[in-house]
């Protein structure tokens, strides 16, 4: 089915409830949890840019992160070195460090580094959980603030560090 039409059907369906889309969404964010994503790019042009991007994969790959933004690093997931499995099972062949996953100790922290053609793809995707039950209304609001917030924090540190390691 096209998103379009998916869309107008949830959109009929929030107006038979009462409800707008986005108080809709927010029933199902209270519950489930609230999950935002960001994405972002360093690009650097030409041949000079991807010796620059891969020096970056390189230096990730040698010494990844310890912290990010004032989190401490709890895990890296690097394509090449490790064995993958799909979500089948099956293993993931190895990549010369396209990817890059780091997580840090919460789920308001971590990055994924994928290696483009020209750029350099950083990808965030911090979340918060109910441990119990559901977020109220007001828990909701300032979660969605707070993610807002890291997700700022985040790429600006990811960013400033990925332009030191390439100056490097």
């Amino acid at each position: 089915m096209p998103p379009g039409i998916m869309f107008c059907e949830m959109a009929a369906y929030a107006k038979s409830r009462g409800r707008t889309v986005d108080q809709l969404l927010d029933e199902a964010f209270a519950g489930f949890g609230y999950f935002e994503e960001k994405n972002g790019s360093l690009y650097f042009e030409g041949a000079e840019g991807a010796d620059k991007i891969a020096r970056l994969l390189e230096s990730y790959a040698r010494k990844p992160p310890g912290e990010i933004a004032g989190s401490k690093v709890v895990g890296v997931t690097d394509f090449e070195k490790q064995t993958i499995r799909d979500v089948e099972g099956d293993v993931i062949p190895k990549q010369k460090m396209s990817d890059l996953r780091v997580r840090g100790q919460n789920a308001n922290c971590g990055a994924r580094f994928r290696n483009r053609t020209k750029n350099q793809v950083l990808q965030f995707s911090p979340n918060a959980r109910p441990e119990k039950g559901k977020f109220a209304v007001e828990q909701l609001s300032q979660i969605k603030s707070d993610i807002g917030r890291r997700l700022e924090e985040v790429w600006n540190w990811v960013e400033k560090d990925a332009r030191t390691r390439v100056a490097q």
